[in-house]
């Protein structure tokens, strides 16, 4: 195995764990969220993994420079919180697929962004590719989406607040340091909602539920770690193009664990885009984000 061909496998997998991992988790939250609080399931996913950051500092002991792009940082962490915040609220009221299917037009709107931004306007290609990408989601979602409702918003927010919070990813990951994006995106999320639950705190009904609030902070942890550790060794586009594993771990976890049935017309309309995504990707957000 010649040098770059390691490099590339080495991404892939890094990228794949992560996304699978980010899947993991959501599947654990969206089970939380039927015994306890929101709040404090948002809080325990941060608490913990800001305790699980402490740990592999002390351990690995990275040099910080938390004064470096400092508002950014802040501006990145918030979002990335504002974005679990309705994720896990639309894990209470829809299911896990859809709301990945949904997320999926995130990378066009991260291209909208950049087009707007940046003066990178989209080719022929691209917008087409755009418009059949939308088309697809809105053909895999299931019927429950497609009901317009207050409760809709809330998942539909989600890829507008990802787009910007990967556009900020991109712009400090130039800094080598991923140790700092993972470090923020722990406290910010960690003393807010420790405020917040300190003073509306509900006791548990199980010890269990302790146990699984560590394993989502920790997942979380590990996740945003090794994905910002893969875009540092490759480049956005290209480690964009595996969070379209996430639809097929949610479709397997949502069958196995929740019983959500694999219908034909979800799995073409699944496949249908990842293949758009994917050439839009190389096609546009290709040429925008290096």
């Amino acid at each position: 195995m010649t040098k770059t061909k390691k490099s590339s496998f080495i991404v892939i997998l890094l990228a794949s764990t992560a996304y699978l991992m980010f899947v993991l988790m959501d599947t654990l939250a969206k089970h939380l969220t039927t015994i306890i609080n929101i709040d404090q399931l948002i809080w325990g996913r941060y608490f913990f993994h800001f305790l699980s950051m402490l740990i592999f500092f002390l351990i690995f002991k990275p040099k910080l420079n938390l004064k470096k792009n400092f508002k950014l940082q802040i501006l990145r962490s918030s979002l990335l919180v504002i974005s679990t915040l309705c994720m896990f609220v639309s894990l209470k009221y829809f299911n896990l697929v859809d709301i990945y299917i949904l997320y999926f037009s995130s990378p066009l709107i991260l291209a909208l962004l950049s087009a707007f931004f940046l003066k990178d306007n989209l080719s022929i290609m691209g917008w087409i590719l755009m418009a059949l990408s939308f088309i697809s989601i809105t053909f895999a979602i299931g019927s429950d989406m497609k009901i317009f409702s207050f409760q809709l918003l809330i998942p539909i927010s989600i890829p507008i607040i990802w787009a910007f919070y990967q556009y900020l990813t991109k712009i400090i990951s130039v800094n080598k340091e991923p140790f700092v994006a993972v470090f923020y995106s722990g406290i910010v999320g960690s003393v807010f909602f420790s405020l917040y639950t300190y003073i509306n705190w509900v006791p548990f009904n199980s010890n269990l539920v302790w146990f699984q609030l560590i394993i989502l902070g920790t997942f979380g942890f590990i996740a945003h770690l090794v994905l910002v550790y893969a875009i540092q060794l490759s480049n956005l586009s290209f480690v964009a193009n595996f969070q379209y594993s996430q639809l097929v771990w949610s479709s397997i976890v949502s069958f196995l664990i929740f019983g959500v049935p694999i219908e034909i017309s979800r799995l073409l309309g699944i496949a249908a885009i990842i293949i758009f995504g994917v050439l839009f990707i190389k096609f546009e957000l290709s040429k925008n984000i290096k």
